[in-house]
């Protein structure tokens, strides 16, 4: 049995977590196992993942679970390998993914309002969750598998303080199933944010990346002492977006100082342990003064590079765990990189000349969105013809 009590109980024994983020969605399926084995290799006894709802039913009732969505595949490696799992269901997860793992056909309700009490949205995720969570529930450790911890949606705070939404969320997974521990995850250093997102019966977690000494402070001066302190996010880099002029890196000797603070008092989760790639059209985008959309590479600056290679922070990292936990041997096999070298552009044409060979035309007295002509991800060229004013 997995409990929450003062700390984390595994089996009535005390247990830290040491988990790092390994995205199966942004992984291809013949490395999960390869960084996987490097996850553990570093020390880390769990892995985290989200589970992003527009990756599995990119259209209403189309659901998809093979190949690189085998999200139980996924699950069963890292069980054959040894670690514990939190899992990060959706139904929004942020990631710096597309419309945060939010399909886009819920926008087809012109009237759609998302992540509160609107019940054409609550029946919607009612019915992906119906789908999804009798896959995960074989999974939980009291059930003979390798999940510990499931987080119910993401970061709410900064978004709304709808308490019956998140309800609804916390009782519909246990209603399907779900036994182990909840957690809920926001930045303590604003109080009113942090407690907008918390919920009864999950365990409140922080996300920061710096002043790890102060955050888990002020963490348990809202949670209480008689709670386990962790970060569910502990930002060891960052994402670039496109224009940016540079690749966003982490300060490393000050993440080893909050690493091995943070470890002593409590339990982590590192985001990213390895980013990976955007694939297709899924990179995500900011908006706060101008628009920032992310760049295909998720490397994050994480331990483990995109490829897999081990960096001098994965190392670092493996150090001061070592101090917690007991190292298994390092594992790194080779890498091989290949240079493909140049693609010489031989050909051109004109866009308006193949139009009727690459897609067909939709006829409307109105313009549609995206999302109204089944179309989630890439362009519309939306044309129409004025008629030339005359007068009687």
């Amino acid at each position: 049995m997995f409990e929450v009590k003062d700390s984390f109980y595994l089996n009535n024994k005390p247990f830290k977590v040491i988990s790092g983020a390994l995205h199966y969605f942004r992984t291809l399926p013949e490395y999960w196992e390869d960084r996987l084995k490097k996850l553990k290799a570093m020390g880390c006894n769990t892995v985290e993942t989200y589970i992003p709802w527009n990756f599995h039913e990119p259209k209403k009732g189309e659901f998809h679970w093979d190949g690189m969505r085998d999200i139980c595949r996924f699950i069963e490696i890292a069980e054959e390998i040894g670690l514990y799992m939190i899992i990060r269901p959706s139904p929004y997860i942020c990631s710096e993914w597309e419309f945060g793992g939010l399909p886009a056909w819920l926008l087809k309700d012109r009237n759609m309002r998302l992540r509160c009490c609107y019940k054409p949205y609550l029946d919607h995720v009612s019915d992906y969750y119906e789908v999804l969570i009798p896959k995960l529930v074989p999974y939980q450790f009291d059930k003979g598998g390798n999940i510990i911890l499931v987080q119910i949606e993401n970061e709410y705070g900064y978004y709304g303080d709808d308490t019956a939404y998140l309800e609804f969320l916390r009782d519909k997974m246990r209603s399907l199933g779900i036994t182990v521990p909840f957690i809920t995850s926001d930045g303590p250093w604003n109080k009113s944010v942090f407690k907008a997102g918390c919920v009864e019966g999950a365990l409140p977690t922080g996300n920061f990346g710096s002043s790890c000494e102060w955050q888990f402070g002020e963490l348990k001066k809202l949670i209480g002492d008689n709670k386990p302190l962790m970060c569910a996010e502990f930002w060891v880099g960052w994402f670039d977006f496109w224009g940016s002029g540079e690749h966003k890196t982490s300060d490393l000797e000050k993440n080893k100082v909050d690493l091995d603070y943070m470890l002593s008092k409590g339990n982590v989760n590192f985001y990213m342990f390895l980013g990976g790639t955007d694939f297709g059209f899924m990179n995500g985008s900011n908006y706060d003064e101008k628009l920032t959309p992310d760049v295909t590479s998720y490397d994050y600056d994480a331990p483990l590079t995109e490829d897999g290679r081990l960096t001098e922070k994965y190392l670092a990292f493996r150090g001061i765990i070592g101090k917690y936990n007991t190292l298994p041997p390092i594992y790194n096999p080779e890498i091989k990189r290949a240079d493909f070298g140049q693609v010489k552009v031989t050909e051109k044409t004109d866009l308006f000349s193949v139009l009727d060979s690459i897609a067909d035309p939709i006829i409307t007295p109105y313009p549609l969105s995206m999302e109204e002509t089944d179309q989630n991800t890439g362009y519309i060229l939306y044309r129409t013809k004025i008629k030339p004013y005359e007068t009687v």
